[in-house]
Order: C-alpha cells, then structure tokens, then sequence
C-alpha cells in the first residue's frame, strides 16, 4: 500500500472511534420500531408445556401453648391409714391434672412431731406446702394463725359450699379474727375399751357395769395367764384416760366449766368449780387405783410406741385395749384381729347424776395450707384440698381411714356401708347418749402439759392424788392470770 493509502486507512480508524466514543457519551437515542418483517413460512407449531399444579398452601399453624407449669406439692402427714386414703386421691388428682404432683413428707412419731413442727418445719421457709394437723390450743394452731404462718379459706369455703356441708360449731372451731384457717378431715371420739369376746367368755367374764366389777376382772384375767388392759401411755393413761375419767366424774355444769375457767375472761360462775374439788380429786384418785390394782398392762408407764400397745391386744396377749373410734373403724381392729371383739365405756364414777357423755369428740383433724414459703403454692395447695373434700373422694378418705367425716350431706347408707358394723354402733351410741368436745381439745398446750405431769408425778414419784389435784388448779389459776 502506498504511503497515502496508509495514511487515508488510520484517519478512517481514527473517525470511527471518535464517533463511537460520542455516541457512548451523549444522549440515548429513542429507538424507532422497526417495521415487522415479512414472514417468509408457517412457523412450526409446538406442543404446549404443561402447567404444573400449584403447589397446595400449608393451612397456618397456632403457636404450640406453652408448657404447663409443672409443681410439686409437699403434704406433710403423720402417717396412720388414713395416709393411704391420700395417697389413692393424690394419684387420682394427678392423673386430672399430670402436671401437679403431691409427695408426702410422712412423720410416723406423731406425739414428737405435734410437739415440734410449728416451731421447725412448718415455720421453715422451705417447709411443706400443707399438712394434716391436729387443729387445738395443744398442737399450737392458734399460734400459728397468729404467727402468719397459715393461709385463710374463706374463699374455698364460700366456693366449695362449706360453710353448709359442715356443722356451724365445727367452722367455729377453726375460725378467728374472721378468718377460717382450716377444714375439717374427720371427726373421732375417745376412748373407748375394747375387749376380746373369746378371752371374757373362756374366763367367763361380763362386761363391767361398775368399778369394782372392772378391779375384779382384772384380777381374773391375770389369774388366767393374760394382761387386762393394754393402753399406750403418752396418748392414753396421761391424756384420754382423763378425758373419759372428767365425764365419768363430773356433772354435765362441772365439765362444761373447765373447758372454759381457764380463760382470762373466764365466767364468774366457772370459777366456783375447782381441780381440788371431790369430783376432780376422784379423776387422779381412779387413775391412780387402775395402776395399783393391776388394770393396766405390766410396765404400762414405758409402754410408749402406738403400734406395740395395739399389737398385745391384736395378739390376744392382753384382753383389752383402750383407744379411740380410729382404732374400731375398716382397715384396723376388723383387719387385724383373728377373734371376736366388742367395746364398753368406763364405768360412771358419779352415781348421783345422770351422766351426760360417755367419750368425747374431737373436731379438730384438719387440713391446713401454709404462707410465706420461698415459693408460694397456696393456690395449687388450696385446690387439692377442695379436691379432697369432694363427696366422692371423702367417701374414699374414710373407707381407708375408719372415721366418719364431719360432712354432713354424704350419703348415709354408703358411709354405714364404708365404716362398718363397729363404727356404726359407736355412731347410734353417740347420737343416743350425746359428746362433747374433749379437754384436750379446747385447753391451751400449757395446761394438757400440766396434766400431764401431774398424772405423770402421782403414776411415778408418789405424788399423792390431792397433790396432783391441786397442781393442775395452780397451772389452771396461773393461765387466767396472765402467768
């Protein structure tokens, strides 16, 4: 190529990247549409895709709810048979509702546990939530509502119907300062004697109608190579034994005043009955008498655990045995005795006066349901309770435990039914010859210790039966005034 050509070629270049390098610089031009071109043949037709089906939506989800609270409920209990009757409800009330559980804390030393749970575990901040009790002056119940340590029902009361279910005096009972701190489990009465029908006949023996007669077949039944009376010492020679002895020696006006002279506000008209008086000189006098003339048991006085007490009488080593309605009730004495057995009442030691009551009545078994815990389960405690207390699951509680409940509206038929033959009497005997409240049950803790002692003083150092009268006056007057 000639040098002009070459020349002629780079401009050429040259020009055309100016003008591409302007045309990428400056203004997008509008594309113009450009006409359609001719067709030049029927374009082949093709089978149409097939649409796919739409995928189906999920249906939305609710959020799953979010996991029950799961609790544990601690049920402090002091064992017995009744505990097996808990045991069934508590596992029933689980299965209704599988994210509560109640375990029981048991105490089968009842007499040191009343004596020191109030004042240890229950007043503990980690302590049980609720708990079975004895709800009297002795076992400290007052002193716990006024402690804040027990959580008031009114409310289960007014839900459950119980103000209507249950006796007046029996909610009076755990009522104060207009609150309701407690409800009602079972009712018991005590004592009673219980006898082996096959020992009375092969002695030949009747059922004494008086205190000699007691004395005098006693001596038969020692002569004929058994123990008479088998009877556990803390809970009955120191505490029923008097209970029965205060009915069988004092008029109806006598009792009736001390379950309340020892009040500061006592009455004036109970202040004329005194301990030091005949009639309660003669409750130690007969206690004393019992001991001395061979009615007890050999070696009554450290004859202190329940089961051992009961088990001479249920292996016909002794002929009688002393305790309460409890005792007579499905599941013990029917169950465990190979023979037949009946019961008596002591024998009156007041002639003079119609006598009134032959046992007592004891109101206060009770459920009570614990405050100020490091975690607070009132709530749940209290609706395992009502759930107790349901017809239906009373009607359980007392065929395990032997005792009738203090509701009023159970089927009668079904509960003669439950409690058996035994139990049924004691009910007929009741409603005929009439209770009242027993001593224990009514009296502060101080003065149940003091008669105690005393009996306990006259039974071992000697003390004679006006000493010991006229100690329990001291500790009944020192208890009024304010000592």
């Amino acid at each position: 190529m000639s040098r002009s050509g070459k020349l002629w070629t780079i401009m050429t270049v040259l020009l055309l990247v100016v003008t591409l390098v302007a045309a990428g610089c400056g203004p997008k031009a509008t594309p113009t549409e450009a006409p359609p071109a001719e067709p030049t043949e029927e374009p082949a037709t093709e089978e149409p895709t097939a649409v796919p089906e739409p995928t189906a939506v999920p249906e939305p989800t609710e959020a799953p709810e979010p996991e029950e609270e799961q609790v544990t409920l601690r049920f402090s209990f002091g064992g017995g048979p009744a505990l097996e009757a808990l045991q069934v409800i508590a596992e029933k009330y689980h299965e209704e509702n599988p994210n509560i559980e109640v375990v029981f804390d048991l105490n089968p030393d009842d007499m040191n546990w009343q004596k020191v749970a109030p004042t240890t575990t229950f007043a503990a901040p980690d302590g049980p939530d609720l708990s079975w009790w004895w709800c009297a002056n002795m076992a400290q119940f007052p002193d716990m509502i006024d402690a804040g340590m027990l959580t008031p029902l009114d409310d289960l009361y007014e839900r459950e119907g119980w103000y209507d279910a249950f006796p007046q005096s029996v909610n009076d009972y755990y009522s104060t300062g207009g609150h309701i701190y407690a409800v009602s489990n079972d009712l018991v009465w005590t004592p009673f004697v219980y006898y082996n029908k096959d020992i009375f006949a092969e002695v030949g023996i009747e059922l004494p109608t008086t205190w000699d007669e007691l004395y005098d077949i006693s001596d038969k039944l020692r002569a004929a190579g058994y123990q008479p009376l088998t009877l556990v010492y803390e809970m009955s020679v120191r505490s029923h034994l008097p209970d029965a002895l205060m009915f069988a020696s004092w008029t109806e006006e006598e009792y009736e005043a001390f379950l309340v002279n020892w009040m500061p506000e006592a009455p004036e008209w109970s202040l004329e009955y005194k301990w030091t008086d005949p009639n309660g000189v003669r409750i130690y006098q007969t206690i004393n008498d019992m001991a001395d003339k061979g009615v007890f048991i050999d070696g009554f006085a450290g004859l202190t655990d329940y089961a051992e007490a009961k088990s001479l009488f249920v292996s016909g080593k002794a002929a009688m045995y002393q305790d309460g309605s409890w005792a007579g009730g499905v599941g013990v004495l029917e169950e465990e005795v190979d023979f037949d057995f009946g019961y008596f009442y002591y024998p009156p030691l007041n002639t003079e006066e119609p006598r009134f009551g032959q046992v007592g009545s004891y109101i206060a078994n009770c459920f009570i349901i614990f405050q100020g815990r490091d975690e607070d389960k009132s709530e749940y405690a209290k609706d395992f309770v009502a759930y107790i207390e349901r017809p239906e699951n009373m009607l359980i509680y007392i065929s395990e435990g032997g005792n009738p409940t203090a509701r009023t509206d159970l089927p009668a038929d079904e509960v003669a039914e439950i409690l058996g033959p035994v139990t049924a009497q004691m009910g007929q005997d009741i409603a005929e010859a009439g209770t009242m409240s027993l001593y224990e049950g009514v009296c502060p803790p101080e003065l149940l210790a003091s008669l105690k002692e005393s009996i306990d003083l006259m039974l071992t150092t000697g003390l004679s039966p006006e000493e010991a009268a006229a100690m329990q006056q001291e500790a009944t007057e020192a208890y009024r005034a304010g000592e």
